[in-house]
């Protein structure tokens, strides 16, 4: 997701689109702060398991 938003920001024609782009850079930023916490819990709790 970042990196599309990153891409399409770059080739964006208008600010609607960049509005658009900087919501989904956002909310990626978001999903990847809370799954790394995520991970964070579960390597605390034991539950992750190293391929």
């Amino acid at each position: 997701m970042i990196k599309l938003a990153d891409k399409g920001d770059i080739e964006r024609e208008d600010n609607g689109c960049g509005i658009l782009y900087g919501i989904l850079r956002d909310c990626a930023y978001k999903l990847k702060q809370l799954s790394e916490t995520e991970k964070e819990n579960h390597i605390k709790k034991g539950w992750w398991k190293e391929d």
